[in-house]
């Protein structure tokens, strides 16, 4: 479809999701509605801290998707994975296990040690710099997700934008949750939390999740055992909040999680032929049938992630200043065991396990006052450290053995500012700049090459320490004019920037380099009918350069830069209260991409088998950039009997998508539906049955060719339905 009909459509239909109602609030110097002179709904105010304050979503000159709690729930979300479908032009996959995203077009699909996301997640205002970070959504009280570079208030690594994640924060009253479900493939889920006052200035809390899962959604036919399986998820998270004054406020949170699973089991996909080379008297079926959910491995793929956390923020009231100070650690373990041939056939195999620590450290001085100048300033400093400790390659048909060392250490600092002044009571200018300098350098790289067949034994090969440092000055400008109460407009140019690094495995080879955003913006955020209806929009054009795109090389995901693209595309967000029981949120996204060039792109053949080679991918979609997205949820809620029952309905629709830059596969077009309903009595007991993608469309998570031409990838959840029960205090 061409992208003025999309436009067109857009206009037509012109919907886009929030979860719930915001009303216009009264910022300095403008003229907001007051929420509680309104004869709308003025409890349903959304806030937000997309500019590092706290502020009415209505007045945010940024486009933020927010998604709550309620809707988490309703609509199924377990993990990060879950939320893509809920936000437009918001693509999440599993790429090995690890997190891949596109959002507005700007993603990754790169893997590995040291590699990090041009869209940055944040959950309590801590930066995850690992991608091996499949989070379980648990204690969750609120998503915003930003559209467009944050090269300011956020800056690292938020080229495309950014998910912040807010668990919820205890109060002095003692309340607690528990939800325990039962689904198909013997899936077992709990989650419990309790919360309360342990002294008149101490608070508390402790939430638990666990899934288990009995059976997988598929076989691996070579041995028998199930693929597509959760063997155990268990996260634990707990947040302390001690107020000695009306001005100090001290928060600590921990913590834990511990993930075994197959839910990333690689095999040729149908209709391809395998790269690998076979010995005359083997049989490999030729090409690959659909075998659903089942594959053909001679290896077992299993991923286990194990991580912990633990920070500490400090919020001091200063008169008219309010300082932040954010100390975090984190540390995680990510395991992963596949087939490298992806066939029955024993000819290749990888193991290697990935150790990230990282530190960091952030100081915030704000405007505490409410007048026509809000101002922020604030220093960041990152520090972490990647390595394989090992990476294995077992090239059996070939005899040879090579075992892989390697550390890369990150080293950021960065100092930003960015002030709103009320030209008017109705008209407001934003400036914001900030200066980052990225070390990164490699050290202790080894390399062992034995070969079995021989008993040789090679020894081991020690590379040179490699360091590089990249640098840049990052903006945002921003006006915006109230034209009413109930309508605000926004214009806004943004530079985003995310660093250059080292392919881990390449030794020798050069940095790759830093990749930079330029994107230009337009937005309206309206409200109609005492607030019965929300419709905000907002259009962009992205200058996008030096894309950092995956290439796999010798079972090992290596980073390039592929040249420049430029895209432009259009997200509407729409909420409207029919009534007072009936509710409807909607997303809609358009968005296209395109290469402006690229000419190393490593380019792959259909059907498979023959060597990936280099070409120009000018003019191919970006990867995981879908050009339609759609998404709609209804709810209706009613007192019955004794309780209250809540039905749900939600709907996601997708153009596809390319998982790769030469476009040769796709994903094609699919829609996936689901439903839940859920009585709840007054004495906070609860009843409810839930189902997800009943039409049980088979989507592709990842798809990816390898240097030996094989076109492999993995698929999301089929249909699933369960039962739950739970109580609430």
């Amino acid at each position: 479809m061409k992208f003025c009909s999309e436009v067109a459509l857009a206009a037509a239909i012109g919907i886009v999701g929030y979860p719930a109602f915001a009303q216009d609030a009264g910022r300095g110097g403008g003229a907001g509605a007051d929420p509680a002179a309104e004869t709308g709904y003025a409890d349903d105010v959304i806030v937000v801290t997309a500019q590092r304050r706290a502020e009415n979503l209505q007045n945010v000159p940024i486009a933020v998707s927010v998604i709550s709690n309620e809707q988490m729930d309703r609509g199924g979300a377990t993990d990060v994975l879950d939320l893509g479908t809920q936000v437009p032009n918001l693509n999440l996959t599993s790429t090995a296990g690890y997190l891949s995203t596109s959002l507005r077009g700007i993603g990754s699909t790169g893997i590995g040690s040291a590699v990090e996301n041009p869209v940055a997640l944040y959950v309590d205002g801590v930066y995850i710099a690992s991608g091996a970070s499949i989070l379980t959504l648990n204690n969750i009280e609120q998503v915003e997700v930003l559209r467009g570079p944050q090269g300011t208030l956020f800056g690292r690594n938020a080229t495309g934008g950014l998910i912040q994640i807010r668990t919820r924060t205890p109060g002095q009253a003692l309340t607690g949750r528990l939800n325990l479900s039962y689904a198909n493939y013997d899936t077992v889920s709990g989650n419990a939390y309790i919360g309360g006052g342990l002294a008149n200035d101490l608070v508390a809390d402790i939430a638990v999740s666990a899934t288990r899962q009995g059976d997988g959604w598929g076989k691996n036919r070579f041995n028998g055992e199930d693929v597509y399986r959760i063997n155990h998820d268990v996260a634990v998270r707990s947040k302390i909040v001690y107020t000695p004054g009306s001005d100090t406020k001290l928060t600590l949170i921990g913590d834990y999680s511990d993930r075994v699973d197959s839910m990333n089991p690689y095999y040729v996909l149908p209709g391809t032929v395998p790269g690998v080379v076979v010995p005359p008297d083997v049989t490999v079926v030729d090409p690959l049938p659909n075998m659903g959910y089942d594959v053909n491995t001679d290896v077992q793929q299993r991923t286990a992630t194990e991580a912990a956390g633990v920070s500490l923020q400090w919020n001091q009231g200063l008169g008219a200043v309010d300082l932040m100070s954010l100390t975090a650690y984190r540390w995680s373990s990510f395991d992963n065991n596949f087939d490298y041939d992806y066939t029955a056939y024993p000819d290749r195999r990888i193991r290697f396990v990935q150790d990230d620590r990282q530190f960091s450290q952030e100081f915030q001085l704000s405007s505490a006052n409410s007048g026509p100048l809000t101002w922020v300033v604030g220093a960041y400093y990152f520090n972490a450290v990647s390595k394989y400790k090992p990476f294995l390659i077992w090239a059996d048909g070939m005899g040879t053995n090579i075992t892989l060392h390697t550390f890369q250490r990150t080293e950021s600092i960065a100092g930003y500012a960015q002030a709103s002044y009320a030209l008017t009571d109705r008209t407001s200018l934003t400036l914001g700049g900030r200066y980052t300098t990225e070390r990164r350098s490699t050290r202790h790289a080894t390399q062992h090459v034995y070969i079995a067949p021989l008993d040789l034994d090679l020894g081991v090969d020690t590379f040179a320490d490699r360091k590089a440092t990249f640098d840049k000055f990052t903006y945002r400008v921003s006006l915006d004019h109230r034209f009413s109460d109930q309508v605000l407009a926004y214009a806004s140019v943004n530079r985003g920037f995310k660093s250059g690094g080292f392919d881990s495995p390449q030794f020798t080879a050069p940095p790759y380099r830093p990749e930079v955003l330029d994107a230009y913006e337009v937005g309206l955020k309206t409200n109609f009918l005492h607030n019965r209806i929300r419709l905000n929009m907002a259009g962009f054009y992205y200058d996008y350069a030096d894309i950092q795109v995956q290439k796999l090389v010798a079972g090992a995901t290596t980073i390039i830069n592929g040249a420049g693209a430029r895209i432009y595309g259009l997200d509407v967000d729409f909420a409207a209260r029919v009534s007072d029981s009936f509710t409807l949120t909607a997303g809609l996204g358009l968005l296209d991409t395109k290469y402006a060039s690229f000419p190393e792109c490593p380019i792959s053949t259909p059907g498979g088998g023959v060597p990936t080679y280099t070409g120009d991918c000018a003019g191919k979609e970006l990867p995981l950039a879908s050009e339609i997205t759609f998404s709609l949820d209804a709810d209706y809620e009613v007192a019955l009997g004794n309780g209250t029952l809540t039905l749900n309905g939600n709907l996601y629709y997708s153009s596809g998508f390319h998982p790769q830059s030469d476009n040769v596969l796709l994903q094609p077009d699919y829609a996936l539906l689901g439903a839940s309903a859920r009585y709840r009595l007054d004495s906070g007991i609860s009843f409810g049955v839930f189902g997800r993608n009943l039409t049980n469309r088979r989507v592709i998570s990842q798809g990816i060719a390898g240097d030996d031409g094989t076109q492999t990838g993995f698929y999301r959840a089929p249909r699933t339905y369960g039962v739950q029960v739970g109580y609430e205090f």
